[in-house]
């Protein structure tokens, strides 16, 4: 793997969740106990301090996305916070998304984690990536795309990234 993962607060991790992390009970205000039906991990959690008025007065997450994770809120700036995240479940703590997919003679070779975390094996791809795209301040999705392709390698970008 090159580089480390930066999550980009988009929030898909979170939205279709709400089968497997579900929100088993209430035991106070702003205490729970929050379960993984699949292999039945069970934590005891509290809202942190920071989002405790986001999470009693705004559910529109929710209303819109009833797959979402209970504990997930929007911020005013539109990034989504796990209002639970120093007590998540392991499913969670563990979970790090993929924004794109890079590919070459049409196989995957490669896979883009957050916004600029590279995950390959494959040792050219790798010095591409550091070279010429992580040495732009902030390279754009049609500058990797070209410089990919410059190189024979294609590459298919998820939205919500």
């Amino acid at each position: 793997m090159a580089g480390n993962f930066e999550c980009t607060q988009c929030g898909l991790c979170c939205l279709g969740i709400n089968s497997i992390v579900k929100m088993d009970r209430q035991l106070s205000r702003f205490g729970f106990v929050v379960k993984n039906d699949i292999v039945r991990e069970i934590h005891q959690v509290l809202i942190t301090p920071e989002y405790r008025e986001l999470f009693e007065s705004d559910h529109s997450v929710q209303e819109q996305n009833p797959s979402a994770c209970y504990f997930v809120r929007k911020r005013a700036d539109g990034k989504y916070v796990c209002t639970i995240h120093p007590y998540r479940l392991t499913i969670c703590e563990s979970y790090h998304c993929c924004s794109a997919r890079i590919s070459r003679d049409g196989s995957e070779v490669g896979k883009i984690k957050g916004k600029f975390s590279l995950v390959t094996k494959d040792d050219s791809l790798i010095s591409l990536w550091h070279q010429k795209i992580m040495t732009e301040q902030d390279p754009s999705r049609s500058f990797i795309e070209k410089t990919l392709a410059e190189s024979g390698y294609s590459i298919l970008f998820y939205d919500g990234e």
